[in-house]
């Protein structure tokens, strides 16, 4: 073997442990600020170079077809059958709307229908006072609805999309900061709001949701939301090439455990149920 020979063996087998220590990840650009510092931290005390863009679903998925990436986190509201046929998926996280209300308003549950009637224009019912809704006791007190969606959440739209069947919201409609959404309720048990995240005064609760009156509610639990009862939510999948699967199990078990788990929290969004995280976590162990 010529010395240029060997030099270039070298430089080959050299290029190819960079690349088997490098993880490129498209992910959503709804999420993607929340598990990147853990990812990166992970990949300098493990020798992992993560190369993290955050970009659309659909360009992440486009990335995943023409081999670009190895991992793409995605946000899909349904899933269809070539994809799974395509591709391994991992459920990974949800983003949720919240309606709540002042703890003393006896509503407990309702209808995306009756949702629509409080928030929506054009839609089936209009409803402008809590005896609309037959609370008793309350027939003459005016609804009062409220938006307070977090920064760069899509609560409302998320909200929006799976409520309205006319796909405008009233103009009564106040928006007001999500830090200010539990006091404004606290102060004004007529109000009703949509939030981001679960309410953490304990003078404030969330309601349960049912897709029909014939179906039953659902409050915006972790399980509940992995599980699709509680029907306002909108899911991440992790998504790779089943032929990947032995360079990204490590990422897997990373994406699954607590530290982004908390991230994910942080920043109103809805982890996999600590359940269902450590069985995913530990079929990955088996298959090895």
């Amino acid at each position: 073997m010529t010395f240029r020979s060997l030099y270039l063996l070298l430089a080959a087998l050299a290029s190819s442990a960079v690349h088997a220590n490098e993880i490129r990840i498209s992910a959503s650009d709804l999420l993607a600020d929340y598990i990147e510092e853990p990812l990166i931290t992970y990949g300098k005390e493990n020798g992992i170079d993560f190369e993290i863009e955050s970009i659309g679903s659909l360009p992440a998925l486009e990335n995943l077809r023409s081999d670009e990436i190895d991992i793409a986190i995605i946000a899909a509201p349904e899933v269809d059958a070539s994809l799974r046929e395509d591709f391994t998926l991992y459920p990974f996280a949800y983003d949720v709307a919240v309606v709540a209300v002042n703890a003393g308003n006896p509503i407990d549950e309702i209808t995306l229908s009756r949702l629509g009637g409080i928030f929506g224009a054009n839609e089936e019912y209009n409803f402008n006072t809590w005896g609309d809704l037959g609370l008793s006791g309350w027939g003459s007190r005016s609804i009062k609805p409220v938006a307070g969606p977090a920064e760069d959440s899509i609560s409302l739209e998320l909200f929006k999309h799976t409520v309205f069947k006319g796909g405008v919201i009233k103009q009564k409609v106040a928006m007001v900061k999500d830090d200010e959404v539990e006091n404004l309720l606290i102060g004004d048990a007529a109000s009703i709001a949509i939030m981001s995240s679960m309410p953490k005064n304990k003078k404030v609760k969330a309601i349960m949701v049912s897709e029909t009156t014939d179906s039953p509610a659902f409050g915006p639990s972790e399980d509940n939301v992995h599980y699709g009862d509680y029907p306002i939510r909108l899911a991440f999948y992790i998504v790779f090439n089943k032929r990947d699967e032995a360079k990204v199990k490590p990422v897997l078990r990373l994406l699954l455990n607590d530290t982004i788990a908390a991230s994910l929290r942080e920043n109103n969004l809805f982890a996999l149920p600590d359940t269902i995280r450590r069985k995913l976590t530990i079929d990955l162990d088996l298959e090895n």
